[in-house]
């Protein structure tokens, strides 16, 4: 019974005491972030920037499942962890999407990860990516996801090959994922080459010893 007591005691003063409340942003430590502002993290909280919470929270009462599906709301956030840092702090750990490509949809240029969820670019960050598309032609989350495993086979094939030929991958077209089809660029000479789905290596190099012949054609 005094154990009991003892036990009960101490849940009450951990639920009630002022002194594990969190009460503003100064609360909250965020990690992990590059691309997410902390400013976007604490909003997707419910924790204001520049002032102290009206009533504080108590960090034991605190749902950490509620607060970890508000963070991964965040379209650059791809899973965040969230853990009590006692007396009354919250720590945030976030993974954020990568990047793979940028997208053109519509005549509107986004970045797009390679789950194929849109990304808007943040300010002041620079990528060099081809410019994908084709992918609102798709039928869905899976056939983007799909068209896009395919465009990064792709671009993993040949980041030794067009770099050390002097060729650059301007845009890549996935509207047909039977014939992927990229506009290479290399000084003022711009040529589009369809390669296939598969072999892509193959297909370059096959392309490079015809070049010359093509060149002599036009």
């Amino acid at each position: 019974l005094p154990v009991g007591y003892a036990g009960y005691r101490l849940a009450v003063f951990a639920l009630t005491s002022p002194r594990f409340e969190l009460t503003s942003a100064e609360d909250v430590v965020v990690r992990g972030n590059r691309f997410v502002s902390r400013e976007d993290i604490l909003s997707a909280l419910g924790v204001p920037v520049a002032r102290r919470l009206r009533i504080g929270v108590n960090i034991f009462r605190l749902s950490l499942e509620e607060k970890r599906k508000q963070v991964e709301s965040i379209p650059w956030v791809q899973s965040a962890t969230l853990s009590r840092a006692y007396p009354h702090r919250l720590s945030v750990n976030v993974v954020e999407r990568t990047p793979v490509a940028f997208v053109n949809l519509g005549g509107h240029v986004k970045l797009v990860d390679g789950d194929g969820v849109l990304l808007e670019k943040p300010e002041k960050a620079t990528f060099n990516f081809p410019v994908l598309t084709g992918l609102d032609a798709t039928g869905g989350a899976a056939a983007r996801q799909g068209r896009l495993a395919l465009y990064q086979e792709f671009l993993q094939a040949m980041a030794g090959e067009a770099p050390q030929s002097g060729w650059l991958i301007s845009e890549v077209d996935l509207a047909d994922p039977d014939d992927l089809k990229a506009v290479l660029v290399q000084g003022h000479e711009t040529l589009q080459v369809h390669f296939g789905h598969s072999d892509f290596q193959e297909r370059f190099r096959d392309f490079l010893t015809l070049l010359p012949e093509v060149r002599k054609t036009n």
